[in-house]
């Protein structure tokens, strides 16, 4: 797909900029500790329920995150991606210091939800996963714990305010009208005032299909004609719980055109609810196309002279 090649090229000429980057993430501790670059990060935040975990999964072109009941994110979980041409698309590879290890999207999901219910209260602590795929781009995806319930510790604030992190803002579609007040918005916000490294999206669309009020909030948003707090963020439509992944991973085994085929059928899905909204905006397509845009203009801010 053009936008995953376009990213993996991105990835390249950020690797290669790194080392020009002389205020580079850096341990306020002490200057001479220095972070990698987190030009490629992109961070979900929202409610809990919000979708991250689904948004992330359609993301990484597998089920791996636990979402729904029982899924909820207790602790970030970020998972460093690479991708492997050389695998279908169904192959996932974990990385483990110099070994490798094939493993299915359902094993991975159920070691995350066991790690997950051994923790009683968001914790701290990173639970860190490198995978090989064929079908995601080049990025770090970090899921974090919901910002709806309790207070926002600094241990999670340092994940938003890394200077080049992408932040995907995870509301809902039934929330859609309450956007104004939504917590994770209102962070992001003291982060990045001007919203040059975040994406809004919406998601479980498809839950949502039948209240008017919903989609005209929906449509506003897209549009960038919603509330001013919203008006400068770039926003994309999802459907829930990706019904794209499941379509794909249900039949065509072997097919590694089955995963486009489904997320161009979750567009045409989209486009069937939101009849106003522009195709560009729809689906998981148009949110890997946002995403090498916002990290484009990233690069352009940090490197004036990037083209």
């Amino acid at each position: 797909m053009e936008a995953i090649e376009e990213l993996e090229q991105l990835g390249d000429a950020m690797r290669q900029a790194a080392a020009l980057l002389a205020d580079e993430d850096v341990d306020e501790a002490t200057a001479s500790n220095k972070r990698p670059s987190t030009f490629l990060n992109v961070v979900a935040l929202g409610n809990t329920g919000a979708g991250k975990s689904a948004v992330l999964n359609s993301l990484l072109g597998h089920p791996a995150l636990p979402t729904g009941e029982g899924g909820a994110t207790r602790a970030p979980i970020c998972i460093e991606l690479k991708k492997d041409s050389s695998l279908n698309s169904k192959s996932i590879i974990l990385q483990i210091d110099s070994k490798s290890q094939q493993v299915s999207a359902s094993a991975l999901r159920h070691s995350l939800q066991d790690r997950l219910s051994k923790i009683s209260n968001k914790s701290r602590d990173e639970i860190y996963l490198k995978l090989r795929t064929n079908t995601a781009p080049p990025l770090k995806l970090v899921d974090l714990p919901g910002v709806d319930k309790g207070h926002i510790d600094d241990a999670l604030s340092t994940y938003v305010a890394r200077s080049d992190a992408i932040l995907l803002v995870v509301i809902p579609a039934a929330l859609a009208p309450e956007i104004s007040s939504y917590k994770a918005l209102r962070l992001v916000k003291e982060h990045d005032g001007e919203c040059t490294r975040t994406i809004g999206i919406i998601s479980k669309v498809d839950q949502a299909a039948s209240d008017p009020k919903v989609l005209a909030a929906i449509h506003a948003l897209l549009l960038n004609q919603g509330p001013p707090s919203t008006s400068d963020i770039p926003w994309v439509a999802l459907i829930g719980q990706s019904v794209s992944i499941a379509s794909a991973q249900s039949g065509n085994v072997g097919n590694d055109n089955s995963l486009e085929t489904a997320w161009r059928a979750e567009s045409e899905s989209l486009k069937s609810i939101l009849t106003k909204a522009p195709q560009s905006k729809l689906g998981r397509v148009a949110l890997v196309e946002v995403l090498a845009q916002q990290i484009r203009n990233r690069m352009k801010v940090r490197l004036p002279i990037s083209s």
